[in-house]
């Protein structure tokens, strides 16, 4: 081994990026926007095959392609944006080669396998998991305040610092440091930066600004938690009754001796779990009505992680317009949740009262 990987080697420390959340979340964002696209595109062209003559060009291998020149991008070329494209041309390329999954988990090269789009499900969620982690970090070292302050300190060589860039330095420099002599000196070099005009945000950032806008404007209404609240109960009524449904009406499902298969079972046991979760919140509201949302939440948790592998095995793709719909939900319990917390901070203990009036009624 050289000299040099020795010194590599020997000095290996990874840096964490104050940016990685959100360039991870648009790894995945693309990645099954790809993927969406691509079922779409096949189901209305009739899946037409490029090629002939014995051969055919897999989609999977421009997904291969893509990932590659996303790698050519990030190593080649300095930036932000240029790491933001890398982001979303590697996601772009992990959905379309993911597609291609059921060709390579059968021996027959099956591409509607069933349990595709339930395997694919799974994958992102253990890598959303996975990139939670990495992105719920400690409070980042001076050291890696300041590598972070000089990487966005590139944009003021290119003459393309924005407002938000400039006070995300700042503040990245005032966690560095403070005796450094580097450390002040760019600190004195970003003072007198003139940032440029916000740059005018593409298409798809000002659709999703128009959708962030209104589903915030829903769920901040003073209506909105009540609304919640009657979700819920109606979300948990119609899980019970299939439930009854199933015992009562399903020829297979006998007290002494129920021939049901492991799927019904498992949408049994998702069914039962989110009715009693959400059963047990409503039954908190007497009392606390942040705890009957936390209950709720684990409610939502179980029907996205367990709940919504058995839909996307049934259902294939149309599962995901009810997967929208639990994100959704979980988005809003979230909002609420922490309006609800900022709520009892400002509201002394002593002087706060239950959801349902006086006397716990």
């Amino acid at each position: 081994m050289t000299t040099m990987h020795h010194r590599a080697l020997r000095g290996f420390r990874p840096v964490r990026n104050v940016d990685a959340g959100a360039l991870l979340e648009l790894v995945l964002v693309y990645a099954v926007a790809a993927i969406l696209c691509i079922r779409v595109y096949l189901e209305v062209t009739g899946y037409p095959q490029v090629g002939g003559k014995g051969l055919h060009i897999a989609h999977m291998l421009w997904g291969g392609l893509l990932m590659l020149i996303a790698l050519v991008i990030v190593i080649a070329f300095l930036g932000k944006s240029m790491v933001r494209l890398g982001a979303i041309v590697g996601g772009l390329g992990f959905g379309i080669f993911l597609d291609e999954l059921g060709k390579f988990i059968t021996s027959d090269n099956n591409y509607f396998y069933r349990p595709t789009f339930a395997v694919m499900y799974v994958i992102f969620v253990c890598l959303f998991l996975i990139f939670r982690a990495i992105d719920r970090r400690k409070q980042l070292t001076q050291e890696e305040a300041l590598i972070n302050a000089v990487d966005i300190l590139q944009e003021v060589v290119r003459h393309d610092l924005d407002k938000k860039e400039k006070q995300q330095a700042l503040q990245l420099l005032a966690q560095s440091d403070q005796s450094n002599a580097i450390v002040v000196a760019l600190e004195q070099m970003l003072a007198e930066a003139t940032p440029v005009a916000d740059k005018m945000p593409d298409a798809p950032d000002r659709l999703m600004r128009r959708v962030r806008h209104w589903y915030y404007s829903v769920i901040g209404r003073s209506w909105f938690p009540t609304a919640l609240i009657v979700i819920f109960t109606l979300l948990a009524l119609g899980d019970l009754a299939s439930l009854f449904g199933t015992v009562i009406a399903d020829t297979r499902f006998t007290p002494l001796d129920p021939h049901l298969n492991f799927l019904d079972w498992a949408d049994l046991l998702s069914s039962f779990t989110f009715a009693a979760l959400v059963v047990v919140g409503i039954t908190r509201l007497r009392h606390s009505r942040l705890a009957a949302y936390h209950w709720f939440r684990w409610a939502m948790l179980v029907t996205i992680f367990f709940g919504q592998v058995l839909a996307f095995y049934t259902d294939q793709l149309v599962a995901i317009v009810d997967l929208a719909f639990c994100l959704l939900l979980l988005g809003a319990l979230n909002y609420t949740i922490g309006e609800e917390q900022a709520g009892a901070d400002r509201v002394p203990v002593a002087t706060s009262t239950p959801l349902l009036g006086s006397a716990g009624a």
